[in-house]
């Protein structure tokens, strides 16, 4: 993580099952790198005394395979506060960090002692999308209001309906891939492809999404493989793709992502079979473990590319590596967005939460121009309508980044799918992997 601009005390609020807790409270330090300030938990708050704390939960895998991506949301979230605002009107905002080990029973956990003990606010749910569709239902439940990173279930966006609390500001995985799949026919002319996708909702849904699009337009899927989540070495899944098949499209995250990249490349495919991806192919969690000559032209299709020429994105990316020694991941500017959507509607309630509907509601009303592009939510999922682009893989100034080359505006969660085509595939695939 970047420096720290002032000594730190950082409490150690519990261990346990493996896991590590720790309670930030962030305070207004006028220095130019991140500082932050730490506490005890103290008592459950309702915001009504002048200098009452904003308390939040934010839970996220901070050891195992998805450590990169977990840290990356955490380094985000916390130079989002520096940028947009450490407290409200006299009010702290008051971070408890929760490592879940990407596991969803430790997450539920976990998220059952930052209500019960913690007494949060506010929840940062997981980065995980099996955790994810756990835990909301029962933060939700609670009356807290949760904020996730994806879309992942009908139980999650049943939830954000029934209990008025929730909503997703990251993304979910049907638009980026049914825009992609798109591309894929239409521009490149792709006619069969091989997917390679993770064996869990996530992959499920990414994979269903391009498959679903590249079917209904006319093209044919060779083959579909799936990876478990704690798989390591790549190359058995690298070695099962048909060599008739005309390109690959894989959804793999993190430590995955740049083994199978590399491992790709070994085989000899990269000169043979044009790779694509979801965003987390060749998002900056996994970019940097991946051997440059095996990254560059690789194609994904994604919310935000690390590259994007645009001021706000430029400026966010600058600041992140001025901080942390390296350019944002999709994770680093989905932490850094969670930031700004907290401080600005908690400035709508001069930091005073009495009320963890009111915090909700003003969350969900929020629109703002993240540097993704511009972020608001549809109402039927409370999941966002943003900007979806199609990235290459490109030396800038000798760094590898994901740059943009095609932009989609104003995507529904849906994709390029109707609704009610959707539905049914999103319900499926969030417990089941899809045949095609």
């Amino acid at each position: 993580m970047g420096r720290v601009g002032r000594a730190a005390r950082v409490v150690r609020v519990g261990l346990g099952r493996n896991r590590r807790r720790s309670l930030v409270t962030v305070a207004l330090i006028a220095c130019s790198a991140l500082a932050v300030a730490c506490g005890s938990s103290g008592s459950s708050s309702t915001g009504a005394s002048p200098h009452s704390p904003v308390k939040v939960g934010y839970l996220l895998p901070l050891t195992g395979i998805f450590t990169k991506n977990g840290v990356s949301e955490q380094n985000g979230f916390k130079l989002g506060l520096q940028h947009f605002g450490t407290s409200v009107n006299g009010h702290p905002i008051q971070v408890t960090y929760a490592n879940d080990q990407g596991d969803p029973s430790v997450s539920l956990s976990d998220a059952r002692q930052l209500v019960t003990s913690d007494h949060v606010q506010v929840v940062e749910g997981p980065l995980i999308s099996s955790a994810i569709a756990v835990v909301a239902p029962y933060v939700l439940g609670q009356g807290i209001p949760e904020d996730d990173l994806y879309l992942a279930s009908p139980l999650q966006s049943q939830a954000y309906t029934r209990y008025g609390r929730g909503f997703t500001s990251g993304w979910d995985g049907f638009a980026p891939t049914t825009v992609g799949a798109g591309w894929a026919y239409n521009t490149m002319h792709w006619r069969h492809v091989t997917t390679v996708g993770l064996g869990i909702s996530f992959g499920w849904q990414g994979i269903g999404g391009f498959a679903s699009q590249f079917t209904k337009l006319g093209g044919k899927i060779d083959k579909m493989i799936w990876v478990p989540s704690n798989s390591v070495d790549m190359s058995s899944y690298v070695s099962a793709i048909p060599s008739s098949t005309q390109a690959v499209f894989v959804v793999l995250s993190g430590s995955q992502a740049a083994s199978f990249v590399n491992s790709y490349a070994s085989f000899g495919l990269k000169k043979k079979i044009p790779l694509m991806g979801i965003t987390t192919l060749t998002d900056q969690a996994a970019l940097p473990a991946e051997n440059a000559p095996a990254a560059l032209g690789i194609y994904t299709d994604a919310q935000y590319c690390d590259g994007n020429p645009s001021a706000v994105n430029q400026q966010f990316a600058n600041a992140y590596h001025a901080a942390y020694g390296v350019y944002p991941s999709y994770y680093s500017e989905a932490g850094y967005t969670k930031a700004q959507i907290l401080v600005t509607a908690l400035k709508s309630l001069n930091g005073n939460v009495t009320s963890e509907k009111a915090l909700s509601d003003a969350m969900r009303a929020v629109k703002i121009t993240a540097p993704r592009g511009p972020v608001s939510l549809n109402q039927a999922t409370w999941s966002p309508v943003q900007n979806e682009y199609i990235c290459k893989v490109e030396n800038v100034g000798g760094t590898m980044r994901n740059v943009p080359i095609t932009t989609f505006p104003n995507v529904p969660p849906w994709g390029t799918l109707s609704q009610s085509e959707w539905q049914p595939i999103f319900a499926k695939t969030a417990v089941s992997p899809p045949s095609y």
